[in-house]
């Protein structure tokens, strides 16, 4: 496995010594007792790439656990003279590494420091990834969008400030944010896990940070080079975090595990260097007020303000795209203040004519279905223009999906035949005079 960014010149090397990981050596002996013991590895080349440390470091650590007799020596694999040595935990190994587990039940890759893992956001931070239009147009290909739109989302994207996509419903701000986000991906280096005052936050996410090779597939020269990379960060694509009505101010704090006694990093510190969309703003439990105050610091001055049970309040910073959408007019979702804190408010309107039918001859073939010009001017001409309802995006795939399912259930060719357009269409809304 080969770490390295390609997006930015951010590629660390492979802390040399026990000081340049930042830690104590007390911490690192912990931990691959803890390894060694969870796990039952017996080798030093095992335990570099469970720990995420270079031979160089686990050498020191391994001669410290020998002297304190933590450790003893099994003899090489398959009594081979070239083989490497093997190793066993001793009882008072066994019994530290119990105890050990017992304070903090963590048994995975070393932690960055904190200061680390500020430095690697800064150097990968999304105000220097430049979209260019042509790669936006490419973003968007699928879609249809109105006439100028992608011309006001370019800036916003290159600028790193905070976006809001609101208009009617039904008409894309969804997929547009999406899209933005599709823009935005490229190759990070995100940690496994950050330390702080000696608590451990849990960071990589496999929900969040998409690797781009096997995290397990480490290599000799990985460990044992002279040029190996810092194995504590893994290489992934720039993160997308997705959240809609089920966001609450508290996911956006660090949650304490009290049978681990380990912390998760929060959502938004997750998307650090990629995009959180927050979707359909205003239909969570709390009111956009209160979620835009709790993020009013952050994007304001790109850092953030966390704390842990102990009462100590550190700063991470605040580098991610944000992107809102809402059906619900702003002004009825937060004060001015917290309007001016979002920097770019974009409308998204419903299509016009020319671009409805550009949407709908695309769910033709997306569908499937020989677009039918006598429907396409019933649903134009008869539908919209003998009711009171404008053109919005969704209909397209509604009308279609629904015609199409009639066709199923009366076995017949499926085809956008116009008495099943008509039902399809009283399906759109509902009576209000009942």
């Amino acid at each position: 496995m080969t770490v390295q960014t390609s997006d930015f010149a951010f590629s660390p090397a492979a802390p040399a010594t026990i000081e340049e990981t930042g830690l104590s050596r007390e911490f690192l002996v912990d931990l691959c007792l803890k390894v060694i013991y969870r796990r039952g590895l017996t080798t030093m080349t095992d335990v570099c790439k469970a720990v995420r440390l270079p031979g160089v470091v686990m050498s020191e650590l391994f001669q410290t656990m020998r002297d304190d007799r933590l450790l003893a020596t099994l003899g090489q694999l398959g009594g081979n003279m070239r083989s490497e040595m093997r190793y066993e935990l001793t009882d008072k190994g066994r019994s530290w590494a119990v105890e050990s587990l017992a304070r903090q039940d963590y048994a995975g890759p070393c932690p960055v420091t904190l200061e680390s893992f500020r430095r690697a956001v800064a150097a990968q931070s999304v105000k220097s990834r430049r979209i260019s239009k042509e790669r936006l147009e490419q973003s968007f290909g699928d879609l249809v969008l109105p006439e100028g739109l992608l011309g006001r989302l370019g800036p916003a994207v290159n600028s790193g400030r905070s976006i809001l996509l609101y208009g009617p419903p039904g008409n894309g701000k969804s997929s547009y944010a999406h899209a933005l986000a599709r823009a935005m991906e490229g190759d990070i280096l995100v940690p496994y896990a950050i330390y702080v005052d000696g608590d451990i936050i849990l960071y990589f996410d496999p929900n969040v940070h998409r690797p781009l090779d096997d995290p397990d597939d480490i290599r000799l020269e990985d460990i044992y080079g002279s040029d190996a990379p810092d194995l504590r960060f893994i290489e992934c694509v720039r993160p997308t975090v997705v959240t809609g009505a089920e966001l609450t101010v508290d996911m956006l704090d660090l949650r304490y595990n009290p049978a681990s006694r380990t912390y998760q990093a929060p959502l938004h510190m997750k998307a650090s260097n990629g995009v959180f969309i927050v979707d359909d703003l205003g239909r969570q439990r709390e009111t956009p007020q209160q979620l835009i105050n709790r993020l009013i610091v952050p994007m304001e001055e790109g850092v953030d303000y966390l704390s842990l049970i102990s009462g100590l309040s550190f700063q991470v910073p605040f580098d991610t795209l944000m992107i809102f959408s809402t059906n619900i007019a702003p002004t009825q979702l937060v004060d001015g203040a917290g309007l001016r804190r979002i920097y770019y408010k974009i409308l998204v309107d419903r299509p016009k004519r020319e671009e409805f039918v550009k949407i709908f001859l695309r769910q033709c073939r997306r569908y499937g279905v020989a677009p039918d010009e006598a429907a396409l001017n019933h649903i134009i001409n008869e539908l919209y223009g003998n009711s009171d309802i404008t053109y919005s995006a969704y209909h397209a795939p509604y009308l279609i999906d629904q015609t199409l399912a009639a066709c199923d259930y009366h076995g017949e060719p499926r085809a956008l035949k116009i008495p099943y357009l008509d039902e399809a269409w009283d399906n759109l809304y509902v009576d209000e005079s009942v």
